[in-house]
């Protein structure tokens, strides 16, 4: 089934591609999609009427695009499936490439987030799904991403978190109330998932979680969804954001390297090899209850 707007070359109408390669890195940075031909064999770069970047090429043996999806869910609900409809393989894995603001005070500026979940705090995917209903990250992946970020320098508990993630659809407001009329209310809101524990806050995931659960009713092929976040502020519970100091072509190449390096061990372990695992899987389980990191802050 297609839901998607089609011009009458049959190309999609707002990427204007008719094919996707099935192991896709997305961003809402243009910039960061323009540089991952920089680390693909045979980069293809494709920029439409609309200025979303598609690139096209190859990382070892695997067949990589990478698209920019522009900034929010609302964004994301347009763009994403095009994507998935222009696949024809019957197995899709994309990685979402971000930033986010840190909701923790031992998460910061540098560090890694890989999402397992989270908060709806948008509107946009409500249109398929009340906001009751949970927007889950593949478990498949989250072991192959943290694997991904400890080969390239990150460890678990230090500058590498995994845990549940705020989804906004405002940058300005809802991570940090104080300017809005609604302040008591969002400063309680976004208090609250801190206390309960979410890592922190980005702008577009929930929407690759739904979106994979809607398809996957109606394409005969495997959807996985991931995330890997830069966060790129310290927590506060007033005052500005802070995000001076942040390297951005820095970030690009981290958050590149791993989404690749995650893109290889996937197609690793589809055919078979052994990834040994093990560690992350210890690393998992050894991690301190959240009150410790919390008192080493005090």
């Amino acid at each position: 089934m297609k839901i998607t707007f089609t011009t009458s070359s049959g190309r999609s109408a707002h990427l204007e591609v008719d094919r996707m390669n099935p192991y896709i890195l997305t961003g809402g940075s243009p910039s960061r999609i323009r540089r991952v031909a920089e680390f693909l064999k045979d980069p293809e770069i494709f920029i439409g009427e609309r200025g979303h970047i598609v690139v096209n090429g190859l990382y070892g043996d695997l067949k990589i695009s990478a698209v920019s999806t522009g900034m929010g869910p609302s964004s994301v609900m347009i763009v994403l499936p095009e994507i998935i409809e222009a696949v024809q393989d019957e197995l899709i894995i994309i990685l979402r490439l971000g930033t986010s603001g840190s909701l923790q005070p031992y998460v910061k500026k540098e560090h890694i987030h890989i999402p397992t979940s989270c908060v709806r705090d948008e509107g946009a995917t409500s249109a398929i799904i009340g906001l009751e209903y949970p927007a889950i990250a593949n478990v498949e992946l989250i072991p192959l991403l943290l694997k991904a970020c400890e080969e390239n320098g990150y460890l678990l508990g230090r500058n590498l978190w995994v845990g549940p993630v705020h989804t906004k659809d405002d940058l300005y407001f809802k991570e940090r109330p104080l300017f809005s009329p609604r302040r008591v209310e969002l400063r309680e809101r976004i208090k609250s998932y801190s206390e309960i524990g979410v890592i922190s806050s980005e702008m577009e995931f929930s929407a690759y979680c739904i979106l994979r659960d809607f398809y996957e009713k109606y394409l005969d092929k495997r959807i996985f969804v991931g995330c890997i976040l830069m966060v790129v502020s310290d927590y506060s519970e007033e005052g500005l954001i802070d995000v001076s100091g942040i390297d951005s072509s820095k970030i690009d190449h981290e958050l590149i390297k791993i989404g690749l390096e995650t893109f290889t061990l996937f197609g690793k372990l589809r055919k078979g090899e052994t990834l040994g695992l093990d560690q992350v899987y210890n690393q998992l389980i050894s991690l301190l209850p959240r009150s410790r990191y919390l008192s080493s802050e005090r």
